[in-house]
């Protein structure tokens, strides 16, 4: 969800992992292995059109995701990490990927990547934990000049409404996104409020409890060429790792 609240002036702090910390621990800004953010809508140019209305930066297509229906536009945000609009792909049959992008009213934060090295080992440590989650699973995407993108993602079976990532590993001869999408955003604050389950878990925690009487979602503060505007994800109950 794109805050329609605009700031006066950016925050600023040290970036540091924020997902690897445990739970009583106060969040930080932003987490060092942060690959981009999702904004999802129901049409590509419309979203192109909306984040250009605040950031000032207008998007470039990126591509069709075969296979998964999508297709997307980026944008850089600074520090190697950048924003991906993702809509349906009109040229493709069926929607497999982020579904819930057909009943979004206005485009809106619905999930966000992590990179991650060795994913099978990572997988591996989250089902140990009672974790599940899919993959890793190849991925590719084709851009309009023919550059090719190539990679392997870890996705939760759950990652409640984009509050938890999913994991992207890079293939080593395949270029990233940030180095060449357009615009001069910079994304300066990326928490969870209040805090909220980080992954992976803390040594020793195999199981969770939510609290129904506290909501916690992901902030986002970019500053643009416009100012500063914010993304959030949907509200979801708070959860966290039990202790023994």
């Amino acid at each position: 969800m794109l805050s329609r609240r605009s700031f006066l002036a950016a925050s600023s702090g040290m970036f540091m992992s924020s997902l690897l910390a445990r739970v009583d621990l106060k969040p930080v800004p932003y987490p060092l292995n942060l690959d981009h953010l999702i904004v999802g809508c129901r049409d590509l140019d419309q979203g192109i059109a909306y984040i250009e209305k605040f950031s000032g930066y207008r998007a470039e297509l990126g591509g069709s995701h075969p296979g998964r229906g999508t297709r997307n536009a980026l944008l850089n945000l600074g520090h190697q990490c950048y924003l991906e609009i993702l809509a349906p792909d009109p040229a493709q049959p069926q929607l497999a990927w982020h579904k819930e992008i057909l009943l979004l009213t206005e485009p809106e934060l619905i999930g966000f990547a992590l990179r991650q090295k060795d994913l099978d080992k990572f997988a591996q440590l989250l089902r140990e934990h009672g974790v599940e989650c899919t993959g890793p699973t190849p991925g590719s995407r084709t851009r309009p000049d023919g550059q090719t993108y190539r990679w392997q993602t870890l996705v939760l079976a759950d990652d409640r409404h984009g509050n938890l990532p999913f994991f992207i590993d890079w293939a080593a001869d395949s270029p990233h996104p940030a180095s060449d999408a357009p615009g001069g955003c910079l994304l300066t604050e990326f928490v969870s409020v209040p805090p909220f389950l980080p992954l992976p878990p803390p040594p020793g925690a195999t199981k969770t409890k939510t609290n129904d009487a506290v909501t916690s979602q992901k902030h986002a503060k970019i500053v643009g060429k416009n100012g500063v505007f914010a993304l959030t994800t949907r509200p979801v109950s708070v959860e966290s790792w039990v202790m023994p």
